[in-house]
């Protein structure tokens, strides 16, 4: 079975769900992102930052299951592989998120999502 991660609630004058990861190590697939239902095309803002490595995001449709064992079926963001500070909408419906980090030694990358 797959670590799962969860959104936190956002409150304030913005309602909606946040996730951010700092300093994930190169060379690194992070757990599952939980994506709650959404409404057909509502947007998922995501966001890296690597300074001098590579960093994706991918996103599933899979089921829940799928997710938590480990099978689900990736797909890459459309802005595929990046090095420095990218931005993206991924549209639902998506049941997970995850980032995954190039192989460039001693390097570190963060990633967000908002909805």
């Amino acid at each position: 079975m797959a670590t799962l991660q969860q959104l936190s609630a956002r409150s304030g004058r913005f309602l909606g769900w946040h996730h951010e990861q700092l300093a994930i190590a190169q060379d690194t697939t992070t757990d599952a992102l939980v994506i709650p239902p959404l409404l057909a095309g509502q947007r998922i803002s995501v966001k890296t930052i690597a300074s001098t490595n590579n960093a994706k995001v991918q996103s599933t449709i899979s089921s829940d299951a799928k997710v938590a064992a480990g099978t689900a079926d990736w797909t890459d963001w459309p802005a595929g592989a990046q090095i420095g500070t990218t931005s993206a909408s991924i549209d639902a419906p998506v049941t997970a998120l995850r980032c995954i980090t190039g192989t460039t030694t001693s390097a570190t990358t963060i990633w967000e999502v908002l909805i």
